[in-house]
């Protein structure tokens, strides 16, 4: 060898190491291809958009690829990899969309496929999970066809359970394209021996096979001995974790009660297996908060709070431990847990985040931040909060179009806000705006978007409403209805749907139509009636029944009038212990039924009416003074005007007196 070359060598050798001394950290990947049993992939492109201290790196014939990063150190967050490769897309882009973090201890592992395999796998999965689902329904309906044959039910029973299973089959029906999607990215390279013997029935159709698979090992009583024996065996613990969460996938699939208590008690072993992995802990945290556990979700949040081994994922772990709290109504600490998680994003940011990527996490927290105040009743905090959150909305809305939702939504939040403080025109403007930004998106999908777009028009009728512009009100509460009847509305959409036709009928009643507007108040009583299992709740049908009550009383149908003012009476009797919502209501309820009973010349049934208004109004006030005063002010007004009519002034002048006081200390406060 010349001492030229030697020359060249030594120069190319020495240059090597001081990139490589340079680096602070230096992270090693490997780019493979889905369920090929570990086939890598060569000239992939790798490239930290938010990180101006690393090169490029392209995966080489052995699929393995280095990022030396020159300023970073082992724990620090990279932001926005970039993966590219011809005739391939990313499959597991959870684990690298919201931050990579940088160690020299494990190896980052990128899984691609051609479009092509995943579109052939989506299908398989979707029709694979459309049969079990439709045959779930059939064996349903069959069962109780033999039950009804059998005298073991009767008919009504049968036909609300049927009714029940067409429902579950509908709810079905809305997630089979997201799971189909989320089981096609499934590496099976990555599987232990159990969950591949389960993926194997699966893959042929048999989810009860694959179900029994998993039933059969029973990871979650193993998982519970190795954490009894800890000590011993921390890395058999770790292999059995993620066959669990493929487990889980499964049963949420299948679902049903049974399957998601399971799932429950294998994320409480996730935890207590490592309650340092915030990972494990987002997840179940995820979970329980779609259960409606707030217990849980404050127990596993602060858990990662004080344990967590990755700051970045405390993100959205305080954006759940907020909305807990919220729920709770202990508004201060949901405004403490929603400031923490965006002081991380912004001390992320410092670190080289990318505006997009700052913008889309920085949106959700400052979002809830301001429903928080709302919730709280402080509006000039909230409204002050949504402007924020519209403006970072914008931004990203301008940036991709994929946000014009979400940037819809603060904007319509807005306008609540505005017209709670009468600030009539500004809510106007909002929401116009945000009807004009959502009109895009749904028309590019008005499947995904319509409830929403109708919405829109629902809180745009309100606000006519709120300014007496009652036929303006009706024209757009008439377009929200149209928007609604041309959609397939999954269960939990009934609610925004017949809101929308009970405050139809409202306008029209206001415009002094009243046999129109009680055809639609007999429609939406009729509906409330008949499907209790498409979410209404109590508070739906009374509203509804008040109307209708109001609408027949104007038509001076007393009599019908009287029976519906009565069935609202008993729902708030039955469930006001529950719904302070249903309390407050009740007292103007009875004074409904009192003034009824007047007109019908029935002075004794209108005085016991009257008397229990002010009973049931003078009881919240004794509660709370603050938060009733102009209710029990209300009612003290009735009774001295009822009264009067009936020729008692010196009652009257009694219950005057009680409302000037409660109106006297009321400013005085």
């Amino acid at each position: 060898m010349t001492a030229k070359y030697l020359k060249i060598i030594l120069v190319t050798v020495c240059l090597l190491n001081v990139c490589t001394l340079s680096a602070q950290v230096r992270q090693v990947g490997v780019v493979v291809e889905i369920n090929s049993n570990g086939k890598t992939v060569s000239g992939a492109s790798i490239e930290a958009v938010s990180s101006d201290d690393v090169q490029p790196a392209v995966s080489g014939n052995d699929g393995v690829f280095i990022l030396n990063f020159a300023k970073k150190k082992k724990g620090d967050v990279v932001y926005n990899l970039r993966v590219y490769k011809s005739g391939y897309e990313v499959v597991n882009t959870r684990q690298i969309n919201d931050g990579v973090v940088l160690t020299d201890r494990d190896t980052l592992k990128i899984v691609l496929a051609p479009p092509a395999k995943l579109a052939e796998a989506r299908a398989n999965y979707y029709e694979i999970f459309d049969n079990y689902q439709v045959g779930v329904y059939k064996r349903q309906v069959e069962s109780l066809k033999a039950q009804l044959a059998g005298k073991e039910i009767t008919l009504s029973e049968y036909e609300e359970r049927v009714r029940v299973a067409e429902n579950d089959l509908k709810n079905a029906n809305s997630k089979i394209a997201d799971y189909a999607d989320r089981f096609s990215r499934i590496n099976k390279d990555d599987m232990d021996s159990v969950s591949r013997h389960a993926f194997d029935a699966l893959d042929n159709g048999d989810i009860e096979g694959a179900l029994k698979v998993y039933s059969d090992f029973n990871s979650l009583e193993r998982l519970s001995l190795k954490i009894d024996q800890r000590n011993e065996a921390n890395a058999s613990i770790s292999e059995l974790i993620p066959g669990m969460y493929e487990e889980i996938e499964l049963r949420m699939l299948v679902g049903g009660k049974e399957n998601r208590r399971i799932v429950g008690q294998m994320y409480d072993k996730i935890v207590e297996s490592d309650t340092t992995n915030a990972i494990y802990i987002h997840d179940a945290v995820r979970f329980f908060d779609e259960e409606i556990d707030i217990d849980k979700v404050i127990s596993y949040g602060r858990m990662a709070e004080r344990n967590s081994d990755h700051q970045f994922a405390l993100v959205s772990i305080f954006m759940y431990l907020g909305r807990a709290y919220m729920e709770a109504k202990d508004f201060d600490k949901s405004r403490l847990y929603f400031e923490k998680s965006m002081a991380i994003i912004d001390a992320e940011k410092k670190k080289g985040m990318d505006e997009k990527f700052y913008l889309h996490k920085i949106n959700y927290p400052l979002h809830a931040l301001g429903m928080m105040y709302y919730n709280a009743c402080e509006y000039k905090d909230a409204e002050q909060t949504f402007r924020k959150a519209i403006e970072v909305r914008r931004r990203l809305s301008e940036i991709d179009s994929a946000y014009d939702d979400e940037y819809a939504n603060s904007l319509s939040a807005l306008s609540v806000i505005l017209c709670d403080q009468l600030k009539y025109d500004e809510a106007m403007a909002a929401i116009d705006e945000a009807i004009t930004v959502l009109r895009r998106t749904y028309q590019n999908d008005p499947k995904e978007f319509a409830t929403l777009f109708a919405h829109f028009h629902t809180l745009k009728g309100n606000i006519c409403m709120e300014m007496d512009d009652f036929a303006m009100a009706k024209e757009v509460y008439a377009e929200a209805l149209s928007i609604y009847e041309d959609t397939d509305l999954p269960k939990g959409e009934y609610r925004l749907y017949m809101y929308a036709n009970r405050q139809f009928a409202k306008a029209e009643w206001l415009l002094k139509e009243y046999d129109e507007a009680a055809v639609v108040c007999e429609r939406v009583v009729r509906f409330y009636t008949d499907n209790n299992d498409k979410g209404v709740l109590d508070v739906d049908l009374e509203l509804a029944e008040v109307l209708y009550g109001n609408v027949l009383y104007r038509k001076k149908d007393y009599e019908s009038s009287i029976i519906h003012f009565e069935t609202a009476k008993d729902i708030m009797e039955k469930s006001c212990g529950k719904v302070m919502k249903l309390r407050k209501d009740l007292p103007n309820c009875y004074a409904c039924i009192g003034m009824t009973y007047l007109a019908m010349n029935d002075k004794e049934k209108a005085e016991n009416a009257y008397l229990n208004a002010y009973a049931k109004a003078k009881e919240l006030y004794d509660e709370d003074h603050d938060g009733h005063h102009e209710l029990f002010e209300k009612v003290c007004v009735e009774m001295s005007k009822f009264y009067r009519r009936i020729g008692k002034k010196r009652t009257a002048k009694k219950y005057e007196m009680i409302g000037e006081k409660v109106k006297r200390l009321r400013t005085e406060s």
